[in-house]
């Protein structure tokens, strides 16, 4: 028998990572995305779901309401739903991936997009005054660091309620000590490297590596014959080496210019990097200077048949320069992170 679960990404990387649930768990059956959102049926044991890479959170399904009106009355749809919800069979499936412990302390969690007419405190009230009929009295509610966290999401006439599994790791990753400004998302650096089609032969570089995120990521998805990466600045180059230290993975880490690389011509298979946005770090001029040397210096290094994963805000300008230089874009997912959209490019040389 399945069960109905939801896994939260990043706004528009749903069906990435719902691509990457079905080629774990193939008997997997989706039901629906929405906004940050894929919906499915698995008969799969919950704590398979927690070794996910490009999911944020995973959830065990109490209730999925369709087409919520918006007036005062869905506050006692709401209340109702989670009134009669399966609440043991979500909190057993939550133990399962706890290590069989018991939860003390609870407490509801709402997120709301769209215009209704009550407050996401009042939703949020709503299924808190449901659960505490049916919560056992053992349990306490609390405001903050709850053992178990019921999230109530509405968006577009869909509501989703349910127990979260997973924890802050799942999204944060243990491994990663060390930070840097715009380091980039595990989770996001995780679909890059899904997007790249890995594979055990693979030699993956990152040019621009940061704090290493991209490496290691790539990495903790599968095997792969060698890993390269570098940056200009040589504290963040030891920053990835303590990070990928923390991970247990090999990564040969040093400090370059990445518009002139210290590698063979055609030497690597696979390029997945973080262009800078121009944002926090340089400017809309300087990447473009930036962005023309670094396409020349990918070309010369990248082998035949090679591919390369790269994120960028600055969508028109870096295909308007792969497209001069040449290169032919398979793929391109726009998402949004830290509050502004963004593209992933997978390209290869036309």
């Amino acid at each position: 028998m399945s069960d109905l679960f939801y896994a939260m990404t990043m706004p528009g990387l749903e069906t990435l990572a719902f691509s990457e649930i079905r080629a774990t768990i193939p008997e997997t059956e989706l039901v629906k995305f929405m906004r940050g959102i894929a919906l499915f049926r698995t008969s799969t044991l919950p704590e398979n779901l927690l070794d996910l890479h490009t999911t944020e959170d995973v959830f065990a399904t109490l209730a999925h309401i369709k087409g919520l009106r918006r007036g005062p009355d869905a506050l006692r749809v709401l209340h109702s739903a989670t009134l009669n919800a399966d609440l043991s069979s979500a909190v057993a499936s939550w133990r399962r991936g706890h290590h069989g412990a018991r939860p003390r302390t609870w407490r509801v969690v709402s997120q709301m997009t769209g215009s209704y007419d009550f407050r996401r405190m009042d939703a949020g009230q709503a299924v808190t005054d449901a659960l505490r009929k049916s919560m056992p009295r053992s349990m306490r509610l609390v405001e903050d660091d709850a053992d178990l966290e019921i999230w109530l999401w509405l968006g577009g006439g869909d509501v989703l309620i349910g127990v979260r599994l997973s924890d802050a790791t799942m999204r944060h990753r243990q491994y990663k000590r060390e930070h840097i400004p715009a380091s980039l998302r595990p989770t996001v650096a995780a679909s890059m490297g899904w997007l790249a089609r890995p594979t055990a032969e693979d030699i993956v570089l990152d040019p621009l590596c940061g704090a290493g995120t991209i490496l290691i990521e790539r990495a903790l998805l599968g095997p792969v014959q060698q890993e390269l990466g570098g940056d200009l600045n040589s504290q963040t180059v030891n920053l990835a080496r303590r990070n990928a230290r923390s991970a247990e993975v090999d990564i040969s880490l040093k400090t370059w210019d990445a518009r002139s690389l210290p590698l063979e011509a055609s030497s690597v298979t696979r390029i997945i990097t973080n262009l800078p946005f121009g944002k926090q770090i340089g400017t809309r001029e300087e990447n473009e200077a930036l962005y023309t040397a670094l396409i020349r210096e990918f070309d010369r290094v990248l082998a035949p048949k090679g591919l390369m994963v790269s994120l960028t805000s600055e969508d028109r300008l870096w295909d308007r320069i792969l497209q001069e230089n040449g290169w032919r874009t398979q793929k391109k997912v726009v998402f949004v992170v830290l509050g502004q959209p963004a593209s992933i490019f997978v390209s290869e040389r036309a």
